[in-house]
Order: structure tokens, then sequence, then C-alpha cells
């Protein structure tokens, strides 16, 4: 509901805003929750190499029927997810002279966090974890030892109980052995932000008939919705899964069922919703020809991006000279990797702008936009899974979509031959035809030298789009880059110089029990791309209320090709190079008759 008022020269405007939203999802399978897991309820074998009580072929023990492993779900957790949102706000326009205008307000955001209608999600809360409740586990498998501690130690169900609507929907709905699990948490879990205020001013002055100059700055939040990394609704014990070790395809029962580390996602208890400090100033001078100039800066201060953790993570240097498993040492007993999402990342956007257009007119429109800029951060996706829980300084570099030069050119003309020729045949066919075009320049975007290689001796479950880095011999100085292509597997064309003069890596591992802290992260910059896209179009009129539309287009009509991302696994052959291209020609004709 809004509401406006007009004081004067003050236009007053203030609302509220209430607003229910929700999702059913089905769809919460976590895969790697037991060796073997799946997401199919008919079940799924893992014949091995490795398999105990087979061969050593893999293929032969499918033969045989003897399976390492052997999975299913069961009823697949279905989760009602509701959440609410609440905003107020009110703002004044203020035109304090005929070239001030003054607009400025704020706005009030209450987000709830989604919770489910029949309490069924789960989460893992430390505080609720005991060390003397804890499961035993096996140095060597890493298992838990079955009639040890308490399986679903730090695991709470949501909410006071289950309400009468879960009866015959969640499958431990009136399973009295699982209602210790609600400890007391609130149904939504994390904390509702009351303080998500956000200020905003916005100021045009104009200079003189033909300048003006504008400026603005504010806060502004998102609403999050239903995770679809972190799934509250499959956590143990609300997804059922079963697992068998070690039988035959004949008799999967008749296998040692074993006790596996559980696989459990949370949320941070402190999660507000993500919020960014915009803010721009703009300066416009119509400067003749129907044409207008802009030039602004833009800037955007990110807090609260979202991205994850593994909370269960082992301190650098544990599996250094040990042979026992990882689970072993997890802080948390009984449970393996457990991904958190939490709302820390950070980011920083400066950008120049330069616009230029000219209105159509006399046959004619053109539009220049180019944008110097850079963006940095520690998370440019909510799955960014951080390599080191304890420590996400070092990550910090430009986001992953960062282009530091993009330029759009865009034109439209229309031919001026016989488009007011007397004879009417001549005008129609011949006169009024149109061309336009659209190019696009952009610089490439970063990419890092990684690897999935755990030499930190840290064990599984840590980093994901972001995961170790490699020495680099030249950290600190700018990266060289030949730019070339490779044509064939016998040229050594590189676009990043990846060895030294002597033939020796660039790159490096480092010493197992070490992490590379360097700020390595989008470090290093892929090709960067072009497109050439034009048009030539005609529209013949058949009388008053028809016409027909005659259209030709060429998509990267010049046919320059562009590079595809540089090879970045340093173990490859070809790392270092760009050993392919897209983009090919694409032409179009269309008739359109309208009516």
């Amino acid at each position: 509901t809004n509401f406006t008022k007009i004081i004067n020269n003050h236009t007053l405007k203030f609302g509220v805003l209430l607003e229910r939203a929700g999702q059913n999802d089905y769809d919460q399978i976590n895969v790697n929750g037991v060796p073997g897991g799946t997401d199919n309820q008919n079940g799924r074998f893992v014949f091995l190499d490795s398999t105990k009580t087979g061969s050593l072929l893999g293929i032969a023990n499918a033969a045989y029927g003897k399976f390492d492993t052997y999975a299913e779900i069961g009823q697949r957790s279905y989760t009602p997810y509701r959440g609410h949102m609440f905003e107020a706000f009110v703002q004044d326009e203020w035109r304090a002279t005929s070239k001030l205008k003054l607009t400025y307000g704020v706005r009030w955001t209450v987000v709830q966090p989604y919770y489910s209608l029949w309490n069924n999600m789960a989460v893992f809360d430390s505080a609720y974890y005991s060390a003397s409740n804890a499961v035993s586990i096996n140095p060597t498998t890493g298992n838990p030892i079955a009639g040890t501690g308490d399986t679903y130690n730090g695991v709470t169900l949501l909410g006071d109980g289950w309400p009468d609507a879960a009866l015959g929907r969640v499958s431990l709905a009136g399973n009295t052995d699982y209602d210790y699990l609600f400890r007391g948490a609130s149904r939504s879990y994390s904390n509702i932000d009351w303080k998500n205020y956000q200020p905003r001013l916005g100021i045009a002055y104009q200079i003189s008939p033909t300048s003006v100059i504008r400026a603005g700055g504010g806060a502004y939040s998102t609403r999050l919705g239903v995770s679809d990394s972190i799934f509250l609704g499959g956590n143990p014990p609300l997804q059922p899964i079963a697992s068998i070790a070690a039988g035959n395809v004949d008799n999967p029962g008749g296998g040692s069922s074993s006790t596996f580390p559980l696989s459990v996602n949370t949320q941070s208890k402190d999660f507000p919703m993500p919020k960014a400090w915009n803010y721009n100033f703009t300066f416009e001078r119509e400067i003749g020809f129907k044409t207008v100039v802009g030039v602004s800066y833009v800037g955007r201060r990110g807090l609260h991006g979202q991205r994850e953790k593994n909370i269960n993570q082992l301190q650098i240097g544990t599996l250094l000279n040990t042979t026992y498993n990882e689970n072993y040492f997890r802080p948390y007993k009984g449970y393996g990797a457990i991904r958190q999402t939490y709302n820390d990342a950070n980011s920083w956007y400066h950008g120049f702008q330069l616009d230029v257009t000219r209105r159509f007119s006399n046959g004619l429109s053109y539009g220049l936009a180019y944008t110097l800029s850079t963006s940095k951060d520690d998370g440019s996706a909510q799955r960014d899974v951080i390599p080191d829980a304890y420590d996400a300084s070092y990550i910090w570099g430009y986001s992953t979509f960062d282009a530091r030069h993009v330029a759009v050119i865009n034109f439209i003309y229309e031919f001026p031959w016989l488009r007011n020729a007397e004879n009417k045949l001549l005008r129609s066919t011949l006169g009024g035809w149109q061309v336009t075009g659209v190019t696009q320049f952009e610089t490439g975007t970063p990419f890092t030298v990684q690897a999935a290689t755990d030499w930190a001796k840290m064990g599984s479950g840590s980093g994901n789009n972001i995961t170790y880095f490699l020495k680099y011999a030249n950290y600190g100085s700018d990266p060289e880059y030949p730019a070339q292509f490779r044509a064939n597997s016998g040229d050594k064309n590189y676009y990043l110089t990846v060895k030294d003069s002597s033939g020796n890596l660039l790159f490096t591992a480092p010493a197992n029990g070490t992490m590379v802290k360097d700020k390595l992260r989008s470090y290093f910059r892929n090709p960067g791309w072009q497109n050439w896209n034009i048009g030539l179009f005609k529209t013949f009129k058949l009388g008053e209320n028809q016409s027909v539309l005659l259209r030709a287009e060429g998509f990267n009509w010049l046919n320059h090709p562009n590079w595809s991302s540089v090879d970045s696994t340093w173990t490859s052959s070809t790392f270092g190079m760009v050993t392919s291209k897209s983009s090919e020609r694409t032409v179009q004709l269309s008739l359109r008759y309208s009516f």
C-alpha cells in the first residue's frame, strides 16, 4: 500500500509491503551423504577394482554381482518452505528551485528466514553438540562405531514439535525416538535483522539549458530465496537413506550394514540479508547534432554476500605423517564435512562510464557506451566454499565476472535515396531501407591457477570453485601474455607464460602440510571477445492495415573468432594455452506479414 501527498513543492510518499513467499521442495538429496549415495529410490550399485570380496577388476565384479557399496533412498523429503517480509518506506521529492531537485528517504526491511509448515527442517548447531555424547570413531575407516554416543549429536529439528499437518506427511512425525531433537530452536532458526535500514539520497541540478549533474547514493537490500545448495529439509534424520557395503546384487540386504559419518548442511545463526551501498555521480551535456554526452562514476560496496565454509574442517597439517582416516580427526565426531552457508562476503566495484547518445532524427541515431571498471570480492557466488574455513583473508581478488573494459556501439541509419520519391512504386520498393548494427568489445575475465590436491593435509570438504593455489614464481609482478593461439598439437604457442627461460614451470606445488596464502585468486586473465551484429530491413506497406517486414541479419558478420578460456590445469600438456575458438558467422533471413 502506497500513499502520496503533495504539499507545495514537496511530494511525500510513504507505504508498507507485506509479502508471504514460499517454495515446496521435493529435491533435497545430498548424494554425498554416504558412500554409494544416490538420489534414486530404485537404488545404486558401485563396483570398484578395490571391492574387498571380489576380484581386482571392477567390470569383473559387476559380472559376478559383487558390489562395493549399494545405497537407496526412502521416501523423498518434501518441505513446504514459507517466509515473510515486511517493508516500510518514506520519501520526499523536494523541488527546491526550478533547477534543483532533491529526493531523499529511507526504507526499513524485515525478513523472516524461511521455515517449514511441517517443522521438517534440521540444522547442525555446535551449541547442541556435546563432546561427552560424541560417537567413537574407527581410526582406520573413519566410520562411527555402532552403539557409541549420540548419532545426531548437534543436530536440531526446528520448532517445538510436529504440528498436526506433519502427521502422515513426514515419516518421522509421530515417532517419539526423534522428539529429543526438538531443542527449542525457532522454526526459522537464523536471527531476524531488525535494523536493516536503507537511507537514500538523490540530487539533480541543471547548470544550464544544455548541462545537468546528477548524484545519488543509498543502501539496498535483497531477500534470499530458498537455497539450492544447502538443503535443510533433506538433512538427517529427515531424509531416509540406506547403505550396504560389500554384498551381492542378488541379495543386497545380505551384505554388511555399515554406519557412515553423517553429511549435514547447515545455516549460520547470524544470517543477515545481502546489502549494498550504491553511489554515483553523472555530468551530462548536449553538444549539438542532437547528441548528449554523459560522464559518470559508479561505485558499489557489497556487504553480507553469500558463500559457504566447512565448519568441520581439520587444521592445516593434521593428516601429515598419519595413516588414520580424516574423519577420525574431525572436530565434530560422527560427521563428515559440514557445509554451512553464511553471509559475510564483501565486494567493491568502481566504474567510470562514458555514454554518447543521439536521438533518432533525419534517419540517424547512434550510441556509444564505454565502461572502465574493476570489481573485487572474496566470494563471487553463493556456492563458493572457501578453502580454509579459519582464514578467508587471502582469497580477496578480482570477481570472477570482472571485465576491465567494455564498449558497446550501436546505430540505426535510414538510407536517404528515394525516401521521398514522387513515384510511389520507387518509394515503396527502394526507399525506406534501414541498416542497424550493434558491436561489443570486452576484455577477458579472470581465472585462477589452482588444484583440488590436498597438499595442506586437512582433509576433504573445503573449497570447490576456489580450491588450493600453487606457488607462482612471479607473484607480485604482472603476468606475461604472449597472447598466441595454439593452432595444432605441434606448436608451442602460449597465451600465458607458464615457464621460465630454462623451461621450468613458474608454478609449483606447496610443501605437504602447508597452504599457499598469496592472493592468487583471479590473478590471471582470459582472452577478451568481440561481437559484430548487423541487420538490413525494409517494411512494405500493403494497404492501410497490412504490411510485410523483410529483414536480413548477420551475427558476428565479420566472422571474427573469439578464443576460448586459457587451460588453467597445471598438469595439462596445454597448460597456459588457448586451444579452441568459437563465434562463427550466422546469417538469417526473415519475412513477417502483419495485418
